[in-house]
């Protein structure tokens, strides 16, 4: 069936409310900056604030707290007290909200609590059961506290009201300080889109990055000790009855959320899954609106399909610095590095550029163009901008029911994958690089829309086979990368670096061999394979 025809028989636009249109408390939503301290001039004189002049900097004194078990944290919850000066404390709840609100919205609710502890008997009789539940009868204690200088400006933009914060301190558990200069914009009426616009106006005119590491989540770390961890896509949890509308905003969401969900492990880490996670959301990502575009014709979609390309080229080089010391460490050169000759001023070049590689990805994120892409794509889900594409006569493919659509895309993506491997294993590196696209397109569509079809297991075992058939047909790929790899680092003309890299691409020789042995098992395997969507 052809997808552009999927949803004629559905008449009318879809009933589902826009994202534009704000859910009704409690909750929050606001965007926050990072900012160096000589920025919070700029941002405070910037011309969107208009005639609205800033309220006098007052100290905010903020305690967050938590069982010693971190209780609180695990099941997804915030407690903290906040003062003000004079005025009466407030204690609040805060919490993440479903995906589909958007990266900018969390669940908040407040109280007032004159004594400053955090009774959770002050909340309505549902926030006290699900706190009780959380905490299990153990005991409250302070986790750590931000200090901070806030100036807060309340200005209209668009349709709405939004409260423009810029805080100056510092985070503190125990002896650790973590310096703390942030702005927000919240949203106090109106409606997200103006949000989203006035952020990036500011983001421009002041040259900002966005944060997603909430106040909550660093302190923690600090009180731990611990680096912010990478993260892998979340499975989409997709209601049997989703319309293609929502099935499409759902999937875009889940690739934004992945992608920013790995900032704070690039910046504040080493760790090489961060970079990997990046890159691999915005692989994600573009799959995902090519699959959506052969039925939205938009030109905004083509702009977002070519940032997320540019963005994770840039990111490119850093990790192939990881696989390729990845590789060798856990490979050839496994537990055999001060054996083997010229293996150590090989990593050690390696090293050298990888330190190089990780500057130029962390400036890439900071870069407020990575912001920028941000609030566009959040933009771009919050107005449903697809739906202008449509024809009149098209607009029935909105309501059609997602799980139709999906079908349909995965016949087409596994027909594709079917024939570009039809002479498999005998083909050329060029069109093995081919069907390995194919089947990347055919997996990452599953694991969108798996949710609708299998039971866990099935799905699975369908996305290991298709993984690891990928991972067979990219060893080619791989030998040429790594050569090529060797070939950038310029080595001096050794004999020992001549022997450790003539070594190494040896080891990666024999892979292709390897790999090459498994391949016409595992595509007869692939081919016979029950499909899950059936």
């Amino acid at each position: 069936m052809d997808e552009k025809t999927t949803g004629q028989a559905a008449a009318g636009r879809p009933s589902a409310m826009t994202a534009a249109t704000d859910p009704a408390p409690p909750r929050e939503v606001e965007v926050k900056f990072r900012a160096a301290v000589a920025q919070l001039k700029a941002v405070r004189t910037s011309p969107l604030l208009g005639e609205a002049k800033a309220s006098p900097a007052r100290e905010l004194i903020t305690t967050y707290f938590d069982t010693a078990d971190k209780d609180l944290r695990r099941n997804g919850l915030m407690l903290r007290v906040r003062r003000k000066g004079r005025a009466i404390p407030v204690l609040s709840i805060k919490w993440q909200t479903p995906s589909e609100e958007g990266l900018f919205a969390r669940g908040e609710m407040e109280v007032r609590c004159p004594d400053g502890l955090p009774a959770i008997e002050r909340f309505d009789p549902a926030t006290q059961e699900r706190l009780a539940a959380a905490l299990k009868g153990k005991p409250l204690e302070p986790v750590f506290e931000t200090r901070c200088r806030r100036a807060i400006t309340v200005f209209r933009y668009g349709h709405s009201e939004i409260e423009l914060a810029v805080d100056d301190g510092a985070i503190t558990a125990g002896d650790a300080r973590l310096p703390l200069c942030e702005i927000e914009l919240e949203l106090k009426s109106g409606n997200s889109i103006d949000l989203l616009k006035c952020a990036s106006e500011l983001a421009r005119g002041c040259e900002l990055t966005l944060e997603f590491e909430a106040k909550s989540d660093r302190g923690y770390r600090l009180a731990e000790a611990a680096q912010p961890k990478a993260q892998k896509a979340t499975a989409l949890a997709l209601p049997d009855a989703i319309t293609f509308d929502d099935l499409l905003a759902a999937v875009i969401t889940n690739t934004l959320n992945h992608f920013v969900s790995n900032w704070a492990s690039l910046r504040d880490s080493d760790a090489p899954e961060a970079v990997h996670q990046l890159r691999v959301s915005l692989r994600r990502m573009r799959s995902a609106l090519g699959i959506f575009r052969r039925v939205i014709a938009l030109p905004e979609l083509e702009d977002i399909r070519s940032e997320a390309r540019r963005i994770a080229s840039a990111l490119g080089p850093a990790r192939e610095c990881d696989a390729f010391r990845q590789n060798a460490l856990s490979g050839p050169m496994s537990g055999q590095t001060e054996q083997i000759r010229g293996a150590l001023p090989l990593l050690e070049a390696v090293a050298k550029r990888r330190q190089e590689s990780y500057a130029e990805a962390r400036r890439v994120i900071d870069d407020p163009a990575a912001s920028l892409f941000v609030l566009r794509v959040q933009g771009f889900v919050f107005t449903r901008a697809w739906r202008t594409a449509l024809a009149p006569q098209d607009l029935g493919l909105l309501t059609t029911p997602g799980k139709i659509y999906a079908a349909t895309v995965l016949d087409r993506l596994l027909k594709r994958a079917l024939k570009r491997g039809k002479h498999m294993p005998d083909m050329p590196d060029e069109e093995r690089h081919e069907v390995r696209i194919a089947l990347k397109n055919l997996r990452y569509a599953s694991e969108f829309f798996g949710g609708l079809f299998a039971d866990g297991k099935g799905l699975r075992n369908y996305l290991g086979l298709v993984a690891d058939l990928q991972e067979d047909l990219g060893a080619h790929n791989d030998a040429a990368t790594a050569k090529s790899f060797i070939e950038g680092l310029q080595l001096p003309p050794e004999a020992g670096t001549h022997f450790a890299t003539g070594y190494l691409l040896g080891w990666y020789r024999h892979a292709t061999m390897v790999a090459d042995g498994h391949l016409a098992k595992k595509w007869k395997a692939f081919k016979r394979a029950d499909i899950f969507w059936e």
